[in-house]
């Protein structure tokens, strides 16, 4: 069992090719969050099926990487901004599965999120950022084990670790969003 296969990939793409954008209308841009979104309902999917059984994390991880592989096609838009918002989304994605494989691998920090922000705004600023995206993984791992992510976390508008923080926030807002299902189900 596959669970992401490169046709849901596919659609994803096919859907922001028919989409309208207009960067006056966050409405637009929702293609873009709701691909993102999908994602980490892949990556949840796979951690639960771990925990339940029904996956062993070797399989985990080539599902993981399967599912990151995706991420290294060649994607081209006939539209400049259509172009760069995936690409920042891509960026976030691949946190996303870095944050689930930390997870699978019990890698999470003891350290708040603000002092992980601050360990990677200083990674970023001496030209670390492999260990500024690494830091940022670790974030997103402690979302996954059901920390959630603080409100108040102060992120400089100009850092290139947004993206990667807006995967961090697409895994907090789709688990929050799934307990608020479930509960509504009982």
């Amino acid at each position: 069992m596959s669970y992401y296969t490169p046709e849901r990939f596919n659609n994803w793409l096919e859907r922001i090719k028919e989409t309208k954008i207009d960067i006056n209308n966050a409405e637009s841009l929702s293609v873009f969050d709701r691909m993102v979104d999908d994602f980490v309902v892949a990556c949840l999917n796979i951690l639960r099926a771990v925990k339940e059984r029904e996956l062993n994390k070797k399989d985990a991880f080539k599902e993981l990487e399967e599912m990151k592989k995706l991420l290294t096609a060649d994607v081209s838009f006939d539209d400049p901004i259509k172009n760069e918002f995936f690409d920042f989304v891509r960026e976030g994605i691949k946190l996303i599965i870095h944050s689930a494989k930390y997870c699978l691998e019990g890698k999470t920090s003891k350290k708040s999120f603000q002092n992980l922000l601050k360990d990677a705004l200083k990674k970023e600023q001496k030209g670390d950022l492999e260990g500024a995206f690494d830091i940022i993984a670790r974030m997103g791992a402690k979302v996954f084990k059901g920390e959630k992510l603080p409100e108040d976390l102060q992120i400089p508008e100009n850092s290139q670790i947004l993206n990667w923080l807006d995967g961090v926030d697409a895994i907090n807002t789709v688990i929050i969003l799934t307990e608020i299902d479930t509960s509504e189900e009982l």
